[in-house]
């Protein structure tokens, strides 16, 4: 009889296992899979997973201007606000941010570039002359903190295959990225009725780019200084994102101006924690804006 008893206990403890591992395997990889961060940016991008998205509460979406609009959470990936985030708009210098992974993704920080053409382009500029040669890593700055189009044009014109080489490798990252509202016609985002972008794609683009640990701290970079390798002309360069000094917690990303375009901002915020990335393309007031986005989420939106 105890025989009996002992084989219908191991039976049924048999059967219970089986019905419960289908299950307990799919709970588990749901779970790793909610929180899984994307490798080198988890300190400096501060792109942090949480297990549910924040939850909003009763405050209005304040008026925009801006003719694109995405606001994104980076720990869940949930678009907290959106207007036209798919329309294809002209994104002028947030063009750069793609410039920085391509050029990223090829030199290493002590290459050696030397300027030519770039020198003469139109635009914002680092104030570049033709001839003298720096290493990568300050065209970088230059690029990013003065938005220079002299800098875009002298990595574009060192890559493999010149300006049109480098353009061709903006566009084959968008195709790797998926972007669908994504075209580039020049490294610095003057206009072109074929240089487009919206919203939503320049919110993945950043996110890209946020992977890059360099370019997470030179977004965040307020001044600096650089020079050419022979010492002889030496740069001050200043962020041109007012949002760096005057609002808590933003940490880069990039600005963008031109006419066509108007007001450009992409704005990366850290606050407890919480990261929150803004798109805001085609505005009257990038900053004015952006600031009201930032103050609404914080304000309105709770993480548990």
């Amino acid at each position: 009889m105890k025989d009996y008893l002992y084989s219908a206990s191991l039976i049924l403890l048999s059967i219970a296992i089986i019905i419960s591992v289908p299950f307990g395997v799919s709970f588990s990889e749901n779970y790793l899979i909610s929180l899984q961060v994307p490798s080198n940016n988890s300190n400096v991008a501060g792109i942090q997973k949480y297990n549910s998205p924040p939850t909003p509460g009763d405050l209005s979406v304040p008026d925009l201007s801006a003719r694109g609009v995405l606001v994104l959470d980076l720990g869940t990936d949930t678009m907290l606000y959106q207007k036209n985030a798919d329309e294809r708009v002209p994104i002028a210098s947030t063009t750069k941010i793609m410039t920085a992974i391509v050029a990223s993704d090829y030199f290493k920080p002590n290459s050696v570039l030397t300027v030519n053409d770039g020198a003469s382009v139109i635009g914002s500029k680092v104030g570049l002359s033709r001839g003298e040669s720096l290493d990568f890593r300050s065209l970088l700055f230059g690029l990013l903190l003065n938005s220079g189009n002299d800098a875009a044009f002298t990595i574009a014109e060192n890559y493999p295959g010149g300006l049109i080489g480098f353009v061709s490798a903006m566009n084959k990252e968008v195709l790797s990225l998926g972007l669908k509202n994504t075209h580039f016609q020049n490294p610095a985002g003057l206009d072109n009725q074929n240089h487009f972008s919206s919203a939503k794609d320049l919110s993945k683009i950043t996110k890209e780019a946020l992977k890059n640990v360099e370019l997470a701290r030179i977004f965040a970079t307020k001044d600096t200084q650089v020079s050419s390798l022979d010492k002889k002309y030496i740069y001050q360069l200043h962020n041109l994102n007012k949002l760096l000094s005057s609002v808590v917690g933003v940490l880069g990303v990039k600005t963008g101006y031109t006419e066509e375009a108007k007001e450009n901002l992409v704005t990366l915020v850290n606050r407890n924690d919480h990261r929150v990335l803004f798109v805001v393309l085609g505005s009257d007031d990038r900053f004015g804006e952006s600031t009201k986005l930032i103050d609404w989420v914080y304000s309105n939106f709770t993480w548990q």
